[in-house]
């Protein structure tokens, strides 16, 4: 996975960009809690060899996460992220053993399409997808697995949080807690695999701090909108994200 990087003069423009895009993206994270890691992901592929996005995009959005859990630290609902922590490594480890064996990752799309599109447009009478606590451990599996095959497990845990019984910070709080997690497991599992993060070290701090700026920015504008202005930017962002995937099957 070792290319030379060679953005030659343009290194410097090329940097400043990609760092205002993690601005951008990390505030509409920081109000909705998802979209912003989608959309920088999609940015990211007109800068960066596609096989490099992935490991990049993954410290990206740890830092972004992880600021975002610092900033709303006490609306987190542990018992969710606990149970999601359980399950998340064993679905890394998975990862490990089928990453150099799998070409057509397309495949793993389709659920995360399916269970979005149940959610938006699901008939009154249809269940919520709202689980027990517990069961956020299989999420967490779903979660660690396919963090490094797709990049963003956003549009997958998503549809699960979409419920009446957590608050608007507490959603935003929770699901960057345990993607903040499936993004920490991402970089030994390519370390291993002979990433290079090195070559991109002006590109990765140019974009962390970015998203540092981009998440406070945008937990400050969360605290100012109403819980139903909250649910219909959630559901348009969940929208974005299923045309994304859709896009992305067919392109």
């Amino acid at each position: 996975m070792r290319t030379k990087l060679n953005w030659g003069e343009n290194m410097i423009f090329l940097t400043s960009v990609l760092g205002v895009m993690a601005i951008f993206t990390s505030v509409i994270s920081g109000v909705v809690g998802m979209a912003g890691g989608i959309v920088l992901l999609s940015l990211m592929t007109f800068f960066i060899p596609l096989q490099h996005i992935v490991p990049i995009h993954g410290v990206v959005q740890l830092v972004s996460n992880g600021s975002r859990c610092f900033f709303l630290r006490k609306k987190i609902v542990k018992e969710i992220a606990l149970y999601f922590f359980l399950g998340a490594p064993i679905g890394t480890l998975g990862t490990y053993f089928f990453l150099s064996h799998i070409s057509a990752k397309a495949i793993f799309y389709w659920p995360i399409i399916l269970l979005i599109l149940y959610t938006l447009f699901k008939p009154k009478k249809m269940p919520t997808l709202m689980i027990s606590h517990k069961n956020f451990f299989f999420l967490g599996l779903a979660g660690g697995f396919l963090a490094p095959l797709i990049g963003a497990t956003g549009p997958l845990v998503a549809p699960f949080f979409l419920r009446p019984d957590l608050e608007n910070e507490e959603i935003v709080a929770t699901k960057a807690c345990i993607q903040m997690f499936t993004h920490f497991l991402k970089i030994p599992l390519f370390l291993s695999l002979s990433f290079s993060y090195a070559q991109y070290s002006w590109v990765i701090v140019s974009m962390v701090v970015g998203a540092i700026i981009g998440t406070r920015l945008g937990v400050f504008l969360l605290g100012k909108i109403s819980e139903l202005l909250f649910k219909r930017i959630y559901q348009t962002a969940l929208f974005i994200a299923v045309i994304r995937l859709i896009v992305k099957l067919w392109a």
